[in-house]
């Protein structure tokens, strides 16, 4: 039977909301739990799995189809009509029997209660959901303002990527600090570091690669905002960190408990991407014990899985000495990529990704006025792309993007 990973990806995912919502009626559940859960029941280690999975990727063994359609079914995420597409879409040879299996008429007092599939330490604060999960004719053309998030939609960094997952191939994992100026890209960066690996081939563009990693599976990534003020908090943050690294939290969550835990417990090859350093350093509760403990921990205490990557519009040290915390933590990232504009075939891409085809004249002057920093392209791409879709003859819409994104190139210009 033919297999649709695209189809089995939106019923999996589908089938997780929907038991979030039902079960959180009595307990508070979040995506993160439903998936730990799932992925418990199959034997593995949490919910990395699941997500995976969620991402257009099929299991390998049929024995992992039917066990994981055989708890989404008994917990309410399937009913019988989506289970039958469920196991059609992963390429199952027998749906109907399964079906037989799992929706045969049971006296009600034989049907069992779902167990209390809680996770221990749950902080409250929700992972928000990847919007990798959006199918493509759902996604804008240009995104302007926000930093990317959908794969699909980000463009160039091939070298910078190249570079970076290299060092992430081999044990111990290597620390990275990405420079550049504002709004050259590093959030989106980032996010595209922490997804590309997990996403299926139904959410990507033609020939955009995701072979980065040797079982990308493996991986944890862990997003950490210094400009989300919940993160300059120091007890806030090792409760996401230890949530976000599937370790229960205990009480109470110090600094050295924390080091403790990490140490015993940390498994799998995990990367914490940092964004925006410098508002952490601004931060009073996260000081130079704070910072000496990551770099002892990350150095001499998890077997060299635990990396780090952080963004900053300087280096690192540098700006450690100018909040006055200077930290060996900061010493320890030996490698240094910096963001400038996009290379001219990547800048080409981006330009070309229109809906609506541009004219090579109009590619040339969105080119020349962009300088290719991703920021301005999508400006004036998107500038382009809405007077093609208002049907506007002539080039008033060039003096309307110079306009857009004057602010911007003075910001790029001047730093």
């Amino acid at each position: 039977m033919a297999r649709s990973p695209g189809k089995f990806a939106q019923l999996l995912t589908a089938a997780v909301h929907k038991i979030r919502i039902s079960e959180s009626k009595t307990i508070r559940k979040t995506i993160s739990i439903v998936q730990d859960e799932l992925g418990y029941s199959l034997g593995r280690d949490g919910g990395s799995c699941i997500e995976y999975w969620r991402k257009g990727f099929i299991p390998a063994s049929l024995d992992d189809v039917e066990n994981l359609a055989r708890e989404l079914a008994t917990r309410g995420g399937l009913d019988r009509s989506e289970l039958v597409q469920f196991l059609e879409s992963a390429g199952h040879p027998n749906p109907t029997g399964l079906e037989d299996e799992l929706f045969s008429p049971i006296p009600p007092d034989k049907i069992p209660s779902s167990p209390d599939r809680t996770v221990p330490g749950s902080t409250g604060y929700e992972h928000p959901e990847p919007t990798a999960g959006f199918l493509p004719e759902e996604l804008a053309p240009f995104v302007v303002g926000p930093p990317i998030t959908h794969p699909r939609q980000f463009f160039g960094r091939t070298q910078e990527l190249k570079r970076i997952f290299g060092l992430w191939k081999r044990f111990p994992l290597q620390n990275v600090a990405v420079i550049g100026l504002h709004r050259t890209g590093k959030t989106s960066l980032l996010r595209y570091l922490a997804n590309i690996t997990r996403v299926g081939p139904v959410q990507l563009r033609p020939g955009q690669q995701t072979d980065w990693l040797p079982q990308p599976e493996r991986y944890q990534w862990v997003f950490v905002d210094f400009q989300d003020a919940r993160m300059g908090n120091q007890e806030r943050l090792l409760r996401y960190l230890l949530t976000s690294f599937n370790i229960p939290i205990p009480e109470p969550c110090n600094l050295n408990i924390f080091m403790d835990l990490v140490s015993e417990h940390l498994q799998q090859p995990t990367i914490v991407l940092m964004d925006e350093i410098g508002a952490g350093l601004a931060s009073p509760e996260l000081d130079q014990q704070f910072w000496w403990s990551l770099r002892s921990l990350g150095s001499n205490f998890t077997g060299g899985k635990l990396g780090f990557l952080l963004t900053a519009h300087a280096t690192p040290a540098l700006l450690a000495h100018e909040y006055g915390k200077p930290s060996p933590f900061f010493n320890i990232f030996g490698h240094t990529v910096t963001l400038g504009p996009l290379y001219d075939p990547e800048a080409r891409e981006l330009v070309a990704s229109s809906p609506i085809p541009f004219t090579p004249d109009d590619i040339e002057w969105i080119l020349a006025q962009s300088g290719r920093w991703p920021v301005l392209l999508q400006f004036l791409s998107d500038t382009c792309l809405t007077a093609l879709e208002e049907s506007q003859t002539g080039r008033a819409w060039r003096k309307e993007g110079l306009r857009r994104i004057e602010p911007l190139r003075y910001l790029l210009e001047s730093q």
